[in-house]
């Protein structure tokens, strides 16, 4: 039966029914078939525990934080400092794309914001001198993704109220497999273009003296300070990542303020942002609790863990199995979704096995980055699609290939060396 409930939901999804109402159906369904009117209660148990769950304050506060950022145009400043101090680099608008990807992450980690910031500012640039569109869209869709594993990174909040987990540590180890993927898609840019150099031409943003690198460092004083701010407080211990959540928030409104880009209009599309995006993830996640519970009581969760403890080398075909699963189901399912249905399933057999609860929080939503950009579902290249509309889908499937196997190599790396995640957690938090 818990098999039977997989495919009763996986056949309401590829019906269209929208995933949140699809989890509830399922729930409802199945509880009152193996327990009748008591089944509600056991569907719905899961969502007040989850309403009661102070962590996932954060979530408005940060998804808040990145719409204030976005819409008072902050990216544009960011953009124009690192031009100016990389722009004669073969292919360095692709990489300056890369680096305001993870700056937009520490900043904000909503990965909307950064897609269409990205599109929207550099895109065009990169066209109109002479850059490989399939370079180009790769190179935003693949920055885009960082602020999901850069902290404050939106999907480790939701995965470490459901693990039960450290959110700050989960960020800490962030920051790690975040570098780790920053350089891994920097590199690609740099060799492919050297390689390329009649597709990727030098980017000139005219004679720039230095002393106009150096003042144009001034635009890098108030993200810095947001980013401080935030995980300074939250690595410190001053605050818990709910409470810098908070930090965060005002420290935006206050730098917005002073930059004299406080409208009403730009408060007022942050407001709708946030009540959409919020509302979207606690629909999905309400939904996905009740199919945990639910799942749980009629056994699945102790079948599903036994299977895979039984698996021939369990150490390593669990831990494969686990992450090739989260990434098929990414084609399919948005990360939230998949973080609710698979954490209360997949987390106990893999720690287990004796993997650390953190690196493997961190590899599991680390793979979650994934599913951003493999169709047909993924969600990046809709955000991109929004914003550039005059590229076809099939120009963004085919460029973004290449940095779905580059985000792929650098999961493995932190897979064969945990030690990457691992050690930011240990120095930044002293264990």
């Amino acid at each position: 039966m818990p098999f039977v409930m997989f495919i009763f939901l996986f056949g309401l999804i590829l019906l269209n029914i929208p995933v949140a109402f699809a989890l509830f159906f399922t729930s409802i369904v199945f509880g009152l078939i193996f327990w009748g009117w008591n089944g509600l209660y056991v569907t719905f148990q899961g969502i007040w525990s989850l309403m009661n769950n102070w962590a996932l304050v954060a979530l408005p506060l940060f998804v808040f934080m990145s719409a204030v950022l976005e819409k008072s145009g902050i990216a544009d400043e960011l953009f124009t400092t690192f031009y100016k101090l990389l722009g004669r680099i073969r292919g360095s608008l692709a990489v300056i794309a890369i680096i305001l990807g993870y700056t937009i992450g520490a900043m904000s980690g909503v990965i909307a914001a950064a897609i269409a910031s990205l599109a929207l500012i550099i895109y065009p640039l990169m066209v109109k001198h002479g850059y490989d569109k399939k370079l180009a869209i790769g190179s935003i869709l693949a920055a885009g993704t960082l602020p999901q594993v850069v902290p404050p990174s939106f999907n480790m909040i939701v995965y470490g109220s459901v693990a039960g987990v450290s959110v700050g540590k989960l960020f800490a180890g962030g920051l790690g497999v975040g570098t780790v993927m920053a350089i891994v898609f920097s590199i690609y840019v740099l060799v492919w273009s050297h390689l390329n150099k009649d597709k990727v031409p030098v980017f000139e943003a005219g004679k720039i003296s230095l002393g106009e690198k150096i003042a144009s460092l001034k635009y890098l004083i108030g993200p810095l300070t947001i980013i401080f701010g935030v995980l300074g407080s939250i690595f410190t211990g001053i605050a818990t990542p709910t409470e810098a959540s908070g930090v965060g928030a005002f420290l935006s409104l206050v730098y917005v303020l002073l930059r004299g880009k406080l409208t009403k209009k730009v408060l007022d599309e942050a407001l709708v942002v946030t009540l959409k995006v919020t509302s979207m993830a606690c629909w999905i996640m309400a939904g996905g609790s009740a199919f945990s519970s639910v799942f749980s009581g009629i056994g699945g969760k102790k079948l599903v863990v036994d299977l895979l403890m039984s698996l021939p080398a369990a150490k390593i075909t669990v831990l494969i199995f686990s992450l090739a699963l989260i990434f098929f189901l990414g084609m399919f399912v948005d990360p939230v979704s998949i973080i609710m249905i698979m954490t209360p399933i997949l987390t106990p057999a893999v720690t287990g096995l004796g993997y650390d609860p953190l690196w493997w929080g961190v590899a599991f939503t680390s793979m979650l980055l994934v599913s951003y950009l493999t169709p047909p579902v993924g969600l990046g290249l809709y955000y991109f699609k929004g914003a550039i509309d005059e590229v076809s889908m099939d120009d963004i499937y085919r460029a973004v290939l290449p940095f779905i196997v580059l985000q792929v190599i650098a999961i493995v790396i932190i897979i064969l060396e945990p030690d990457i995640v691992l050690w930011f957690i240990r120095v930044l938090f002293r264990s």
